[in-house]
């Protein structure tokens, strides 16, 4: 019998050694050692992984904001999170960095400071400065995206909800029926919102003033976040829904404590 083409994927984190971290910047410095804490993922040892997870997410998403490094590591994560030989735990915490990594708001500039996502008053988004991280960065996690849901497609898993939401308009057409059967066949009610708010932004369909407070209904910690956190100047609404989706997906995989995340990150 042929394995899943998830098995037969060659080694995540191929081309690993070409990359010159210690050149990068995580924004607050050199990003060398990075390439130790994506092997580190892959370790026999459950400590090192989690670990290395918790210092990949604040090196690579630091406060919000996405780096030159941050780039640079998607497509090593996105391999990571497509391979079956990598442990779940690890694989279903990389999807959901990624997918936090292109909803990011700020990014860090050539000189350490940051830049933030801004709109004008018809919510069209301004331009940045070069380098702009936030733009790459969204940008090569959409381009790797398919790869996972492919790899992914036979499951409801609440990562993948969380990437749809996260890079909805630049998702295959084949992962609206994904998201459709996540949405019907789900136990889990928190998962069912975050896929019905998936659907919601892959059909762009309208989201007026109403429809976005009931989409924040969902989830009384995250209505409140709605109502009470300031959001920037005219930011889209289908931007506001896919945090909504991805803070539903979240909490459906790890409950109220991981959903906490601001509501505008």
């Amino acid at each position: 019998m042929e394995l899943p083409r998830a098995w037969q994927r060659p080694d995540p984190l191929r081309g690993l050694d070409r990359i010159p971290w210690d050149e990068l910047s995580d924004g607050r410095g050199s990003a060398e050692g990075l390439d130790a804490l994506l092997r580190a993922l892959v370790a026999p040892e459950y400590d090192a992984r989690e670990r290395a997870l918790a210092e990949l997410t604040g090196r690579l998403l630091t406060d919000d904001t996405v780096s030159e490094a941050s780039t640079y590591a998607v497509p090593f994560l996105v391999e990571l999170g497509a391979s079956y030989k990598v442990a779940a735990h690890v694989r279903d915490r990389v999807i959901f960095l990624l997918a936090a990594m292109a909803l990011a708001d700020k990014g860090f500039t050539e000189d350490g400071k940051r830049t933030r996502r801004r709109w004008n008053s018809v919510g069209r988004e301004l331009p940045r400065t070069a380098p702009d991280w936030i733009t790459q960065t969204r940008h090569a996690v959409a381009t790797g995206a398919p790869r996972i849901f492919e790899a992914l497609a036979q499951e409801n898993a609440a990562c993948v909800v969380a990437l749809v939401c996260s890079v909805a308009d630049k998702c295959p057409s084949y992962v609206d029926g994904l998201m459709q059967e996540a949405a019907n066949e789900c136990d889990d009610n928190m998962l069912r919102e975050a896929a019905e708010v998936a659907l919601h932004l892959l059909r762009k369909q309208e989201t007026p003033d109403l429809l976005l407070l009931g989409i924040a209904q969902g989830h009384p910690k995250v209505l409140k976040d709605y109502e009470t956190t300031a959001r920037p100047a005219n930011q889209p609404h289908e931007v506001t829904v896919a945090k909504i989706g991805y803070r539903f997906a979240l909490i459906a995989a790890y409950g109220d404590d991981e959903g906490e995340s601001s509501f505008t990150r």
